[in-house]
């Protein structure tokens, strides 16, 4: 079958590239990438149509009374929820726009800067950090112990509610098909995993590369694959780190080369065809963006950097589902510069995009 599959896959990229498939190479645009899955025996064929800044766009407009989204995930059938930056409370909004609120908050889970939803299980797992802390009776700014949580889809409760280990960040998630959740930790430079019904997180990944310098935020976005390669962004940095399971147990972390330095990548996610999906927060000059690279081709030139998205006020968190991406715009950066701290935007949005590259999907079995 191994063999089956990698001709094939051979076969595929020599037919698409020669041009044999139609009649002219002009009425058929060469493939920019061929993705091998290897553990559901898939080849994703990605298709560049003639410019994939053409892209259908929409705002999904966010209630009055809900502030500075971050997390945000997508379920099968559609619903989103999305998490907010300075409040607990989870929206969910179904497929025709109805939006309620799927969580009110509580006093454990007052945040929700990551949300990413294990299906499988029904259960909805979030990181709550205070990010920007509350005030106490004397006027001081003073921050809650920083959390993670799992909320029941079908019932809206609180599974679990954890503190981060030493006085951690947590920032964003990922999960794995076991149930596992990976937690990157912004203050410190490790990663955690909180095993299926695990009781204490474990370090999964530690090292000095993702220890922040003084005043800077670390690590700030999480992604794995299908095939268990997990990458990560440094958001003061602007690095991008890939991070493989080794035989004996150990991981091994590389530094992902790239055409120039990153403006505080956030949230990420892979797609089908193997490319990550990059929100580019840009706090110094505002203009955020949606990117796109290759990060798990092999050799050392550096990635390009593909835009697909500009002009967006601080994206912090994405969704990758049907076809479609969406992105949290969170218009946090007022809240981080001199003067501007009380100039609230009046209201705050989801991006919704689709492009135009077309992901054909070859099952081998």
């Amino acid at each position: 079958m191994i063999y089956k599959r990698y001709f094939f896959a051979f076969c595929i990229g020599i037919f698409l590239a020669s041009g044999f498939i139609v009649n002219s190479v002009s009425e058929f645009p060469l493939p920019e990438s061929i993705a091998l899955n290897s553990t559901d025996t898939k080849i994703f064929v990605s298709i560049p149509q003639e410019n994939n800044q053409n892209n259908a766009q929409a705002k999904i407009e966010l209630p009055a009374n809900f502030q500075y989204p971050n997390g945000i995930t997508r379920a099968s059938n559609g619903t989103l929820y999305v998490g907010s930056i300075v409040s607990g409370k989870i929206l969910q909004i179904t497929p025709d726009g109805k939006t309620t609120t799927f969580f009110p908050g509580s006093k454990d889970v007052f945040s929700a800067t990551s949300l990413r939803l294990d299906e499988q299980r029904g259960i909805l797992w979030g990181t709550s950090p205070d990010f920007l802390g509350v005030k106490n009776a004397d006027g001081e700014i003073v921050r809650r112990p920083h959390r993670v949580f799992a909320i029941a889809i079908s019932t809206s409760e609180v599974l679990r509610s954890e503190v981060m280990p030493n006085q951690g960040f947590g920032n964003d998630i990922a999960l794995d098909s076991d149930g596992g959740v990976y937690i990157i930790d912004s203050f410190q430079p490790r990663i955690y995993y909180l095993a299926p019904n695990a009781e204490k997180f474990q370090i999964w990944a530690e090292d000095e590369l993702f220890r922040p310098q003084s005043e800077q935020i670390g690590l700030a976005g999480i992604a794995r694959n299908s095939n268990g390669i997990t990458v990560v962004g440094m958001y003061s940095a602007g690095k991008l780190f890939k991070i493989t399971n080794q035989p004996e147990g150990s991981v091994k972390i590389e530094a992902i080369p790239v055409e120039r330095q990153l403006e505080n990548p956030d949230g990420m996610q892979f797609t089908d065809d193997g490319s990550l999906l990059i929100a580019e927060g840009a706090m110094a000059n505002g203009d955020g963006r949606l990117v796109r690279l290759n990060v798990l081709s092999s050799g050392s030139q550096p990635q390009s950097i593909e835009t697909l998205a500009s002009g967006l006020k601080s994206p912090v968190n994405l969704t990758i589902s049907d076809g479609g991406v969406w992105v949290t715009e969170s218009q946090i950066r007022h809240r981080l510069l001199p003067k501007q701290q009380a100039e609230i935007p009046e209201r705050f949005f989801i991006h919704q995009l689709t492009f135009d590259f077309l992901k054909l999907s070859l099952d081998l079995t």
